[in-house]
């Protein structure tokens, strides 16, 4: 089906194979289930809480604990195992000796880490969101969560993805730094400190999911002080995110010049 890609994507079509039935896709395919569990146990207690589904979706899965944590180590997973996996196994020198631009390279890597996370990833937050909000997940109000949280988590996924590819060429082990990139600076650090939260990719996918939704309506959902606090506008965090994800691979490209392929 996708044999037309074969030739003007070589390295992009060998990565996805390499990626399709991996560990790490299964990996990621259990992460993406976590928010539908959690929206599962929602669904089977909320007729004993005040919380509404609104506010469940949007504090307590999304930025509470999705963006937060999960998003970033799903892609982190792919994304390093990339380049990272050619280095490791010594197989980049091979690759290398194709007729192949170094720049294009990265990018079809990059390009395949995306395409394979994807689906995982906003399938299993659509889930969710269904699962949250039952009977009035059609509803045309509710659906703003939606599209809010797939826009939001795909620009998440680009950035991310560009990022750790870039931290697979630059560590030996990129997945312990990754995770605690992760966990520390993402989930912790940019949260709390003023200042560096403009440096934080998850500041500008919040930004994103934050500004796409009904602006009248978000901050009444959740109690004070817990709403996010001095959103970036829509379209400079997209921006951001997409210089992001291109110095990061224009770095990577620079790095994949300078290393030893023998």
């Amino acid at each position: 089906m996708f044999t037309f890609l074969w030739s003007p994507l070589p390295v992009f079509m060998l990565t996805l194979r390499q990626f399709s039935g991996g560990r790490a896709t299964r990996v990621v395919a259990l992460i993406s289930l976590i928010p539908v569990l959690m929206a599962a146990i929602y669904a089977l207690v909320s007729n004993g809480t005040s919380t509404l589904p609104e506010e469940f979706f949007a504090e307590g899965v999304f930025r509470g604990l999705f963006v937060a944590t999960l998003l970033p180590v799903a892609v982190m997973v792919l994304a390093t195992g990339a380049l990272g996996n050619e280095v490791e196994d010594q197989t980049l020198p091979y690759l290398s000796l194709k007729p192949i631009r170094r720049i294009r390279i990265v990018f079809e890597k990059f390009l395949a880490s995306v395409v394979a996370a994807t689906p995982l990833i906003l399938g299993g937050m659509a889930i969710a969101y269904v699962v949250t909000f039952r009977g009035d997940a059609g509803d045309s109000d509710h659906l703003t969560y939606l599209w809010s949280a797939l826009a939001a988590s795909f620009a998440g996924i680009l950035a991310y993805s560009a990022v750790f590819q870039l931290v697979s060429l630059l560590v030996a082990r990129a997945l312990l730094v990754g995770l605690t990139y992760s966990l520390v600076w993402e989930s912790v650090l940019g949260r709390y400190l003023p200042g560096l939260k403009i440096i934080s990719i998850r500041h500008y996918t919040e930004s994103i999911f934050v500004g796409m939704l009904d602006k009248s309506n978000y901050p009444s959902l959740v109690q004070a002080g817990n709403q996010m606090s001095d959103p970036t506008a829509v379209g400079t965090s997209a921006i951001v995110i997409v210089v992001v994800a291109i110095v990061a691979m224009l770095i990577s490209t620079w790095r994949l010049g300078r290393l030893n392929l023998e």
